[in-house]
């Protein structure tokens, strides 16, 4: 694999700080905001390989989900876009060479804590800094104005080094990322009815409430040629008020209303795919999993859905959620959410919004649970038909194959890991146990 190079910028663009404004980190700011973003410049387009997505336009670029999760581990985007544009050497040296100069200063102290806390810090990149160490300078570098933007002052400053230290530390990830090769994206189906050219490696999934531009390359709801900006979860295909007022008797028509919503919302299509995974998967007799509704919760806008799963025995093991469920599920595809930093328990909050359309639009259905057992989700059997009629049967069963086989995938070794944790404390309890039972005497002789 060739390693890029680490030489991009050009030296009038490092001298000029508007144009290291406007040319690099403007773009940068778009496309961590959107998740996608034009961008041509031939510097910056160097810059990203390994970690952003090209799209097949020659124009767009995805951030890869590791680019995004750097938001959340360096706490700002701004640190993150210094991180990236610390991937040229050029632009990293000066800062290295300040880094290498406090790590003399830290040294000298009686405290050498200190110092070993900076190495621990700086993880990799400490091998930069030691390379740096005779060129070891608190000098003002040549990018002031743009530090200050970033880091939120000079890097020679002392207040810039704990900022300076995390930026280091995440430009050598970074860098290592660099030498992959990210494949090309094509835009995401017209119709929505091809799950194997929308659920692809590298494609950002927007959370239910995310509010987007309307973009070929994120997997967000279909919009109107006169909608510019819609909610990731609805699409203005779907009349709720018509659909409540189609005869109750019709369920044909009802539940293919209802399917050509679910193609056209990726979310919806989502929680549709896995409530017709688990139906199939139940018809098998083989195991399964169960959507279970936990105590005291809205059963038409849950906050929380737990996910159980079965073995051929029917033996149940309480997994996690269903946020923690389809982040799995996204990682088998190499898919990832926009925005990355957004936690579980918020996510689950956005999917009870999810469920109660799903619920309306008599996608899924709620059961109550057996006597002394908990209540439940499952596929609405309308629904279920129009999933097993043409339309349904092509995008469920045919192009949907590699999404179901990802939902029965994570499903099964979830449970996997679940038991194994289980097995690992229940054997740790018992050996602790029968340690301290042992004699005195015994435990005397073989010490």
């Amino acid at each position: 694999m060739t390693t890029p190079s680490s030489q991009i910028f050009s030296a009038e663009l490092l001298l000029n700080g508007s144009d290291l404004l406007t040319k690099l980190v403007k773009p940068l700011e778009r496309l961590l905001a959107n998740g996608c973003a034009i961008i041509q410049d031939k510097a910056l387009c160097d810059l990203l390989q390994g970690l952003a997505y090209p799209c097949d336009d020659g124009k767009h670029w995805v951030a890869s989900e590791q680019l995004l999760t750097g938001i959340a581990e360096l706490g700002s985007s701004s640190q993150l876009i210094a991180a990236v544009m610390a991937c040229d050497s050029h632009f990293r040296q000066p800062w290295l060479n300040i880094m290498a100069a406090r790590c003399k200063e830290a040294a000298e102290l009686s405290d050498s804590l200190q110092l070993v806390e900076r190495v621990h810090q700086l993880g990799e990149a400490s091998d930069w800094v030691v390379a740096a160490l005779p060129n070891a300078s608190l000098n003002a570098t040549n990018y002031s104005a743009i530090e200050r933007e970033m880091l939120g002052t000079q890097a020679e400053s002392i207040s810039a080094v704990p900022v300076l230290t995390r930026v280091l530390a995440m430009a050598n990830q970074l860098s290592q990322w660099r030498s992959q090769t990210l494949p090309l994206l094509a835009p995401t189906s017209p119709n929505g009815q091809r799950p194997d050219i929308d659920w692809v490696t590298g494609r950002l999934l927007p959370t239910p409430k995310t509010t987007l531009k309307l973009t070929p390359y994120l997997l967000a709801a279909l919009l109107s040629k006169s909608a510019e900006n819609l909610s990731a979860v609805e699409s203005t295909t779907f009349n709720q008020k018509q659909f409540d007022q189609l005869p109750h008797d019709d369920a044909k028509t009802r539940s293919d209303v209802a399917l050509d919503w679910v193609l056209t919302s990726p979310w919806a299509f989502l929680l549709a795919a896995i409530s017709y995974e688990q139906d199939i998967w139940a018809s098998e007799g083989l195991g399964g999993f169960i959507l279970e509704l936990p105590a005291g919760q809205n059963s038409v806008k849950p906050s929380l859905v737990q996910v159980l799963v079965l073995n051929r025995e029917g033996d149940e093991v309480l997994c996690g959620s269903l946020a923690q469920f389809i982040r799995r599920i996204l990682a088998e595809l190499s898919m990832a959410i926009f925005p990355a930093a957004i936690g579980d328990n918020e996510l689950e909050q956005q999917l009870g919004e999810v469920i109660e359309l799903l619920i309306k639009r008599q996608v899924w259905q709620h059961r109550d649970g057996a006597s002394g057992e908990l209540d439940y989700y499952q596929i609405n059997p309308q629904f279920a038909d129009a999933c097993y009629r043409m339309k349904g049967q092509r995008a469920f069963a045919l192009y949907g194959k590699k999404l179901r086989e990802a939902i029965r995938t994570q499903a099964l070794r979830w449970r996997q890991e679940q038991q194994s944790l289980v097995n690992q404390a229940s054997t740790t309890d018992v050996t602790t146990n029968y340690t301290s039972s042992r004699p005195v005497k015994f435990l005397k002789d073989v010490s």
